[in-house]
């Protein structure tokens, strides 16, 4: 499993949060679209195929709290 960078790991935090990819690209000063590639990066890397598995998943291994 390869560690998921600082801002794939900032946009799960946000993800958790309840935002969509257009709120987190607010905030974060980023396109949806980027958002959505992180998000895609991050499933790749942790395994799994939705974005709810994907928070549960961080949160299992200790990458979000």
């Amino acid at each position: 499993m390869s560690p998921v960078t600082p801002r794939e790991t900032e946009v799960i935090r946000w993800m958790a949060a309840g935002k969509t990819a257009a709120e987190i690209g607010t905030i974060l000063g980023i396109s949806p679209i980027t958002v959505n590639t992180h998000i895609a990066n991050a499933k790749m890397k942790l395994g799994v195929f939705k974005e709810t598995v994907l928070v549960a998943a961080a949160l299992r291994n200790g990458i979000i709290r």
